[in-house]
């Protein structure tokens, strides 16, 4: 991948702080704004443990995110955060305890206009 279009991706994930984290699978579709925080190309989403998110994982990894400024879509996966050495700000939010950390491998991120509808380009960052 170019190294403009890979920087282009890291500062596009850097910017929000929440994310609208959609799955599907044998629970359905399921829709939640939740935390979320990006860590070079790759974002971590705290997800409640008690949601159908976590089943439908299980079943499907295939993930879309949504912010105001770009839509992604990659795998996902459950992880431990302390077994990953990793040391996110949206660990220490108070919701934390009752969720689970989710690691979101990005496949493509479409960046969104700031004026107007439609996007401004698309990323591709896993071949297919």
């Amino acid at each position: 991948m170019l190294d403009y279009a890979r920087q282009r991706a890291i500062e596009a994930l850097k910017v929000p702080r929440k994310a609208v984290f959609v799955t599907s699978g044998p629970a359905g579709l399921q829709v939640c704004e939740l935390p979320c925080e990006a860590v070079g190309l790759v974002l971590y989403i705290l997800v409640p443990r008690t949601t159908d998110h976590l089943f439908n994982l299980e079943h499907e990894p295939g993930v879309t995110l949504l912010t105001e400024r770009w839509e992604l879509k990659g795998e996902a996966q459950v992880v431990s955060a302390a077994a990953a050495g990793l040391e996110l700000d949206i660990l220490r939010e108070e919701q934390a305890q009752w969720c689970r950390l989710v690691r979101v491998d990005p496949a493509q991120i479409h960046v969104r206009r700031e004026a107007g509808w439609g996007y401004l380009e698309t990323i591709e960052l896993k071949s297919r």
